[in-house]
């Protein structure tokens, strides 16, 4: 049964103001702030999150003052909150909010075992194939040294108690935890389509200059940030990639895997905006592919600005 819904667990406001039609937070792309929207007779208003306390009089310590910060900090995590609506689980206990297939779990369990096996044996094993990776799981000769592979690891961990069992439940821990990075880094692949398309249109409208050289444009804003995504990816690999150091510094890569997977979902929500798009249209020389990449286009030159300043946001490694 769902919990009863109370201020630790959901945006219960008491002011009035929360009860009007239409009432939601949303993050502004135009002001790039929390804003509250609401219906005002046939229009849609809004107002922005932290000039609500003064307008309506809501003390910041007040439990609606401090919904309020919770609302701001909750964006970053859904795109849309309505009174009443559940807090996001990452502010509550660093899980995520979200959900994931359980095919990522089998590809983040099968790096997991590629990581233990080649450990046992000593040698190297790569494999890359998810496909590959979710069968490793189920293969019987594979278990068989997983269950060696764990006495070792218990043995050198010098674990209290039912050791072997500690380290299995470490390995599934960390299992779910990484199956959201693999779920990640699915949409993050997805993101190819963009990249050939441009590639493709600079193909096809090489003799129209003007939408050449948008193409051009957009070839130049998209690199930075699809290389900084990458990038996100390979670091977070490095620091997960020593199986022995995972399980014996077990808490800390815990809150690194959440802080990154965080990281890398508010890094990939915007492209949401142009993604289905991309997804959904032929890259040819047509009108529904001219007004894909005008779309493109706009949210590039928004959004990816060569003014701004690209750097990895790295996470400083578990100590």
């Amino acid at each position: 049964m769902e919990p009863t819904p109370n201020r630790s667990t959901h945006f219960l406001f008491e002011h009035k103001v929360f009860t009007l039609e239409g009432c939601r937070f949303v993050w502004s792309r135009s002001l790039d702030e929390a804003v509250m929207r609401f219906k005002l007779g046939k229009v849609e208003a809004e107002v922005a999150v932290d000039k609500l306390g003064n307008e309506f009089k809501i003390d910041p310590k007040s439990f609606d003052g401090q919904l309020l910060a919770m609302v701001v900090k909750g964006l970053k995590y859904v795109r849309e909150i309505r009174p009443g609506d559940t807090i996001p689980n990452e502010l509550i206990d660093g899980t995520a909010s979200w959900r994931v297939d359980d095919r990522h779990y089998l590809i983040a369990k099968g790096r997991l075992t590629v990581q233990m096996v080649t450990w046992l044996t000593g040698g190297e094993s790569v494999v890359s194939s998810p496909e590959q990776l979710e069968q490793i799981v189920e293969d019987p000769g594979i278990k068989t040294r997983v269950r060696e592979a764990f006495a070792v690891i218990a043995n050198k961990l010098a674990l209290g108690g039912d050791a072997e069992q500690v380290v299995e439940t470490r390995i599934e821990t960390l299992a779910k935890e990484l199956s959201f990075i693999e779920a990640l880094r699915e949409r993050a692949n997805n993101l190819s389509a963009i990249r050939t398309g441009l590639e493709v249109a600079h193909r096809i409208y090489k003799n129209e200059r003007t939408l050449r050289e948008e193409v051009v444009r957009m070839q130049t804003l998209c690199l930075p940030p699809l290389t900084d995504i990458e990038q996100r990816f390979a670091q977070v690999d490095a620091q997960t990639g020593e199986i022995l150091v995972m399980l014996g510094k077990f808490d800390q890569n815990i809150r690194y895997i959440r802080e990154m997977r965080d990281d890398l979902h508010q890094t990939l929500r915007p492209w949401d905006e142009v993604l289905e798009d991309w997804e959904g249209v032929v890259a040819e020389k047509s009108q529904a592919f001219e007004l894909v990449l005008k779309k493109t286009y706009q949210f590039l030159a928004r959004s990816y600005s060569q003014a701004k300043h690209w750097r990895l946001a790295a996470r400083p490694a578990p100590r």
